[in-house]
C-alpha cells in the first residue's frame, strides 16, 4: 500500500493539510461516502479531499482500493500531468482490480491526450472494449481509431472509424470525415467524394470537406467542377490556410482548359502566397505568359523551375531561350538552349533546343570555348536525319570562315578526309589567324609555321595569303632574318590588290627597314620615300621615323643637305622625340666644317632633351669641335662634363684620352697624366686605356721622370698589359679569324689553345668573350655563363655591355631571377646600344615582378614606357605589369587606365588577363553594372586564352548571385562547365558556387 500512498499523497497533499484535525473525529465509513458521493457527481476536487482522509483513518482494504480508484480516475479527469503515471501506479498495487480495463483506456486516454499515438495504441489493446461503458467504447474507438490513423495504420483507423460512424453518436460526423480522409489518402477517391458531399452540408467540415472534393476532381481531371467547387471554397473561406493549394489547382484546371487569363491569375496568386511554389507549377505559369507574349513574366517564372537536372528543367528551359530571344537577349538565349541541349529526357526538345543553340553562336559569332564549331558537328553526330541537317551543314562552313576559335576549328577541318573548296578556303584563313596570334604573343617561330603552312595551301583565300606574306615577312624581320623579310614583304607587296590600305603603306616602311639593317641604303631610302607618299595618317610615330631613315640614308650617300632637310622635317613631325634628328643635325654641320653651328646644336639638343641618349654624344661632339675651334679650355669643359655625368659611357673613355691630349699640348703635364692615370684606372682593359698608358709615357718622358712611369706601370699588374709578344698577337687573330668566318668550332679549339697558351695574353679578355659566344650560341648556357662572367671580372669594357646582356639573359632563362635582375641592373647602367638599354628595363620590369616586388616592377615599367620606340607588345607588356603593380600596391584606380588600353586586344594573354582584372576591380567595388559589361564585351569578341575567359565566367555568376539573379547564375556556371576542358582550379570553383546555390 505504502507504493501508491505515497505519489498519491504528494498529489493531493495540499488539501489534507488544513482538514486533518477534524476528520479525526469522524467516522472513516461517512467519509467514504461522501467522497464517493462527489465522485457520481463528478466533483472531484471534493472527492479527492474526502478520500484522502478517509485513507488516513481506515484500514479497511476494500475500500482503500475503492478510494485509490476514485483517487487515479479523479487525477485524470483534472488533466494533471502525472495522471498516466497514478494509473499505472495503481495498477502494480491492484492487478486483478475489477478497473483494470478502464485504468487501461485512461492511460491510452492520457497518452492520446499528450499526442504519445504509439504508447496510446499499446495501453487501449490492453483494455477490454466490452468492460467499459457505452460512451467509453466510442471514445475508445475513435481515440485508436485517430492513433492508428497518425501512426500510418490506415486500414484498421478506417475500420474504427467506420464502426463509429454507423454507431456511434458522440464522434459520428468526425468518424465519417476521417473515413473519407483515409479514402481519399487511399486513392478511392469516389467514396471518399461521397463521404466529403455528405459532410460539406455541416459547418464544421464544411471548409475541409470542399477544398477536398476540389482536389478529388482535380485528380480526376474534372477541371469544370474543380473551378465550380473551388470558386464556392474561395468565396466561403477566404482566409483559409488551404486557398494557397486552391489557388494552385485552380491555376492548373484552367490551364487544361485552355484559359490560360485565369490561369496567369489563380497561379500568380498562389505564387505569391507561398515560398516554395511547386517547379510544375511555375513551368505552367510560365508558359501561359509566354503563351500570352509576356516574355519577362516568362522568364521570371521558368527562371525558378530549373533547379533540377530532370525533363520538367530541360522543357522550361526551351521554353526560356525562345523567351529571351523576342527580348533579344541572344546571349541569355543561347545558354538557355545550351542547358536544354545538353539533356537527353526529350530527345525532341534536345534537337529543337541543340539546332537554336548552333544557330545562336553562329548568329552572334561566339567563340567561348569552341562551341562554335564543335555544337554543328554534335548536332549532325546526335541527328543526322534531321529536318535541320542540310542547314546545319551549311552552317558548319560558314563557321569555318567566321569563327574566332581557330584552333577548334582548325582541328576539326584537320579530321576531314576530303575537305571541299570551301573548308580548304576557311583553313588558308585559320592558318593565317592563327599565325597572327602567335605573332601577337611573340611566339615567332610558331607564327613562322603557321603563315607558311597558310601559304602552302595555294589560291584558295587569296586576302589570307597575301596577308600571310606580309605578316611572315614581320615574323623574319624580328628574327633578324631580314633578307627573307624582304622576300615575303615584296611578294606581299607584288600580289596585293589592297593598295590604299594602312598594311600597304607599312610594307614599304618595313621592307626600307630590312634594307636598312642590311646597309643597303639605296635600297632603303626608296622604300622610306614610297612609305611617305603613301601614308595618310602624318601623326604615326612611324612617318616621322621614315624622315629620318631617309635622313640617314642620304648621310651614308654623303648627301648632307637633303639628309639635313629630312631630319628637320622628321623633327617638326615629332618634336617630342626629336633628339635623334637634332643630333643628327649637329653631326652634319661638324662634316661640313660648320663647328659653330654644330656646337649650338648639340647645345639645343642637351638643353630640349635633357634625357635623351643622346647627351652623351652630343657632349662628346661638342668637345671635339672646340677642339677644331682651338677652344682647348671648353673642349676640356665638355669632356670633364661628359665624364663626370656619363663614367659609364664608352665616349668617358675617350673622352679622357682626349682631355689627357688637350692638357699635353697645352703644356700642362701634370694635368694630362692624371687624365691619362683616370681612364687607366677606371677603364682598366680597354683599348683607351692601352692608348693612355702609351701617352703616359710620352708625358713621363717629357717631365724627364722615367722611373716614375716605370713604377706606376709595374703598381699596375696584369690589368693593362702595355707590350704584346708577336706570338701572343698572331696566335689570337688566326683563332679570331676563324671566329669572323663562322668556323665556330675550329674558333672554339684555337681559342681554347690560346688561353692554354697565353693564360694572362693581351688578347684573354677576347677568346673568353668569343668562347662564351660560341656556348651560348650551342646552348650550353652554364659554361657560356662561366665565360661572359670572366669577361666581366677581367675590367675589360669591349665586351662589358654585350656580356652583362648575355648573361642576364641566360640567368633569366635558369629562372635565377634575384642574379638575372642583378645583371639587368648592370647592363642598364652600361648600355648604348639601344636594344640592350630597352632589353635591361625590360628584364628588370619581368623579374621584379616575378619576384613579387610591385614597387621595382612599377618603377621599371614607367622606365621601359619611357622608351620612344616600343613594340605594341612590349607597351602591352609594360602597361600590364604597371596594372598589377598598382593592384599590389592597393592603388587599384591607377591600374584602371592600363587595363582598358591593354584589354582591347584579348588575342594576347595580357589583354585576356587584363579584361578580367578590370572586370575584377569594378566587382570589387560595387560596381557590377560596368563589371558586367567589360565581361559580356569578353564573352562576345572571345579569346585564345580560355583560362582567363573562364574566370570571367565565374565571375559573371558571382555578380548575378549577388543581385540575387540566382538563374543567370546557374546558367553561366553550368554552361562552363559543360565546355571548359581545362585541368585546373576551374571546375572546383563551378562545384563550389553550384553547392551554394542548391541550398
Amino acid at each position: 500500500m505504502k507504493r501508491i500512498l505515497i505519489p498519491l499523497c504528494l498529489v493531493v497533499g495540499s488539501h489534507m493539510a488544513s482538514g486533518q484535525r477534524s476528520y479525526q473525529f469522524d467516522a472513516p465509513n461517512r467519509l467514504f461516502v461522501e467522497g464517493k458521493e462527489l465522485f457520481s457527481l463528478k466533483n472531484y476536487s471534493g472527492c479527492i479531499d474526502k478520500l484522502e482522509a478517509y485513507k488516513q483513518h481506515s484500514t479497511d482494504a476494500d475500500l482503500i482500493q475503492e478510494a485509490d480508484y476514485m483517487l487515479v480516475y479523479s487525477a485524470y479527469e483534472q488533466g494533471r500531468p502525472n495522471a498516466a503515471l497514478l494509473l499505472k501506479d495503481y495498477l502494480d498495487v491492484y492487478p486483478a482490480s475489477r478497473h483494470a480495463d478502464e485504468v487501461n483506456f485512461l492511460i491510452g486516454s492520457a497518452h492520446f491526450g499528450l499526442g504519445e499515438y504509439q504508447k496510446a495504441i499499446f495501453w487501449f489493446n490492453e483494455s477490454n472494449i466490452d468492460m467499459l461503458s457505452p460512451e467509453q467504447q466510442e471514445a475508445y474507438c475513435f481515440r485508436l481509431a485517430y492513433s492508428l490513423l497518425q501512426t500510418g495504420d490506415m486500414e484498421k483507423a478506417r475500420g474504427y472509424f467506420a464502426r463509429i460512424e454507423q454507431i456511434g453518436t458522440k464522434y459520428r460526423e468526425a468518424s465519417t470525415y476521417y473515413v473519407a480522409y483515409i479514402d481519399y489518402a487511399t486513392g478511392k477517391y469516389n467514396n471518399a467524394l461521397v463521404e466529403f458531399t455528405r459532410l460539406k452540408d455541416l459547418p464544421d467540415y464544411k471548409e475541409r470537406s470542399l477544398y477536398y472534393i476540389t482536389q478529388i476532381y482535380f485528380i480526376q481531371n474534372k477541371y469544370e467542377k474543380v473551378i465550380s467547387e473551388g470558386k464556392e471554397l474561395l468565396a466561403s473561406y477566404p482566409d483559409s490556410e488551404n486557398n494557397s493549394e486552391v489557388y494552385r489547382i485552380m491555376g492548373n484546371a484552367y490551364y487544361h482548359l485552355g484559359n490560360e487569363d485565369q490561369a496567369i491569375n489563380m497561379l500568380s496568386e498562389y505564387v505569391s502566397s507561398t515560398d516554395s511554389p511547386l517547379r510544375g507549377d511555375l513551368y505552367i505559369l510560365g508558359v501561359c505568359y509566354y503563351n500570352k507574349g509576356n516574355y519577362s513574366s516568362a522568364v521570371n517564372a521558368l527562371g525558378r523551375t530549373v533547379r533540377e537536372n530532370d525533363a520538367l528543367s530541360q522543357n522550361a528551359y526551351l521554353y526560356l531561350g525562345q523567351s529571351y530571344l523576342k527580348l533579344k537577349d541572344k546571349n541569355n538565349a543561347r545558354m538557355a538552349f545550351e542547358a536544354a541541349a545538353t539533356s537527353s529526357f526529350d530527345k525532341q526538345v534536345k534537337e529543337a533546343a541543340m539546332y537554336n543553340y548552333a544557330l545562336l553562336i553562329h548568329e552572334t559569332a561566339f567563340t567561348g570555348f569552341g562551341e562554335s564549331v564543335t555544337i554543328f558537328e554534335d548536332f549532325l553526330n546526335d541527328f543526322p536525319n534531321s529536318k535541320y541537317a542540310d542547314k546545319v551543314n551549311d552552317y558548319l562552313v560558314e563557321v569555318y570562315l567566321t569563327t574566332k576559335n581557330y584552333q577548334a576549328a582548325l582541328n576539326s577541318i584537320d579530321k576531314i578526309k576530303h575537305p571541299s573548296t570551301k573548308i580548304l578556303e576557311a583553313k588558308q584563313d585559320i592558318l593565317f589567324q592563327l599565325g597572327t596570334q602567335a605573332f601577337t604573343n611573340m611566339e615567332l617561330d610558331k607564327a613562322v609555321d603557321l603563315f607558311s603552312r597558310a601559304i602552302s595551301l595555294g589560291a584558295y583565300n587569296l586576302e589570307s595569303r597575301n596577308d600571310a606574306y606580309f605578316w611572315r615577312g614581320e615574323s623574319y624581320y624580328r628574327q633578324g632574318e631580314y633578307n627573307k623579310a624582304i622576300s615575303d614583304y615584296r611578294t606581299y607587296l607584288n600580289n596585293t590588290r589592297q593598295r590604299n590600305t594602312d598594311m600597304y603603306a607599312l610594307a614599304h616602311y618595313n621592307l626600307g627597314y630590312s634594307y636598312f639593317k642590311l646597309k643597303e641604303y639605296g635600297e632603303a631610302l626608296n622604300r622610306f620615300r614610297q612609305y611617305v607618299n603613301l601614308e595618310s595618317n602624318q601623326q604615326t610615330p612611324a612617318y616621322a621615323d621614315a624622315y629620318n631613315r631617309i635622313g640617314d640614308c642620304l648621310f651614308h650617300n654623303r648627301q648632307f643637305a637633303m639628309a639635313e632637310e629630312n631630319y628637320t622635317r622628321a623633327a617638326q613631325l615629332q618634336p617630342s622625340a626629336g633628339d635623334y634628328s637634332v643630333y643628327q643635325k649637329g653631326f652634319l654641320l661638324g662634316l661640313q666644317k660648320d663647328y659653330k653651328g654644330k656646337i649650338s646644336v648639340m647645345d639645343r639638343l642637351i638643353r630640349e632633351f635633357p634625357e635623351s641618349q643622346y647627351v652623351d654624344d652630343a657632349l662628346f661632339e661638342k668637345g671635339r669641335s672646340y677642339v677644331l675651334l682651338d677652344n682647348n679650355q671648353a673642349a676640356a669643359a665638355s669632356f670633364e662634363q661628359l665624364m663626370r655625368d656619363f663614367p659609364q659611357s664608352s665616349l668617358a673613355r675617350k673622352a679622357g684620352v682626349q682631355l689627357g691630349l688637350i692638357y699635353f699640348n697645352d703644356n700642362q703635364p701634370e694635368k694630362a697624366a692624371d687624365a691619362y692615370k683616370s681612364v687607366i684606372s677606371n677603364y682598366p682593359g680597354s683599348e683607351e686605356a692601352k692608348v693612355a698608358l702609351q701617352d703616359l709615357k710620352s708625358v713621363y718622358i717629357e717631365l724627364n721622370d722615367i722611373n716614375s712611369f716605370a713604377a706606376y706601370a709595374n703598381s699596375l699588374g696584369g690589368n693593362v698589359r702595355f707590350e704584346v709578344s708577336e706570338q701572343d698577337s698572331l696566335t689570337y687573330l688566326a683563332a679570331e679569324k676563324l671566329f669572323m668566318r663562322g668556323d665556330n668550332e675550329g674558333a672554339r679549339r684555337s681559342l681554347t689553345n690560346y688561353l692554354q697558351t697565353f693564360p694572362q695574353g693581351a688578347f684573354s679578355s677576347n677568346a673568353n668573350f668569343y668562347l662564351a659566344s660560341i656556348a651560348f650560341a650551342k646552348k650550353d648556357l652554364e659554361e657560356a655563363k662561366r665565360l661572359f662572367s670572366l669577361v666581366l671580372e677581367s675590367g675589360d669594357t669591349k665586351f662589358r655591355e654585350e656580356s652583362w646582356a648575355r648573361k642576364a639573359e641566360i640567368e633569366y632563362l635558369d629562372k635565377d631571377y634575384a642574379a638575372a635582375m642583378e645583371s639587368f641592373k648592370h647592363l642598364q647602367a652600361v648600355a648604348e646600344n639601344p636594344e640592350n638599354k630597352e632589353a635591361a628595363k625590360l628584364g628588370l620590369m619581368r623579374c621584379a615582378e616575378l619576384t613579387g616586388q610591385p614597387q621595382e616592377a612599377l618603377l621599371a615599367a614607367n622606365d621601359l614606357l619611357k622608351e620612344p620606340k616600343l613594340s605594341p607588345e612590349i607597351m602591352s607588356e609594360a602597361r600590364y605589369v604597371r596594372a598589377k603593380a598598382y593592384i599590389s600596391l592597393k592603388q587599384e584606380n591607377k591600374a584602371l587606365a592600363d587595363l582598358k588600353e591593354i584589354s582591347k586586344d584579348t588575342r594576347t594573354i595580357h589583354g585576356a588577363e587584363a579584361k578580367y582584372l578590370l572586370a575584377q576591380l569594378y566587382y570589387d567595388n560595387k560596381d557590377d553594372k560596368n563589371a558586367e559589361t567589360v565581361l559580356m564585351n569578353f564573352i562576345e569578341n572571345g579569346t585564345p586564352h580560355q583560362y582567363w575567359l573562364a574566370r570571367g565566367f565565374i565571375l559573371l555568376a558571382d555578380i548575378y548571385i549577388r543581385q540575387g539573379d540566382d538563374f543567370q547564375a546557374r546558367q553561366y556556371l553550368t554552361s562552363l562547365q559543360n565546355n571548359y576542358k581545362g585541368d585546373d582550379e576551374i571546375a572546383a570553383m563551378i562545384e563550389d558556387r553550384l553547392g551554394k546555390l542548391k541550398k
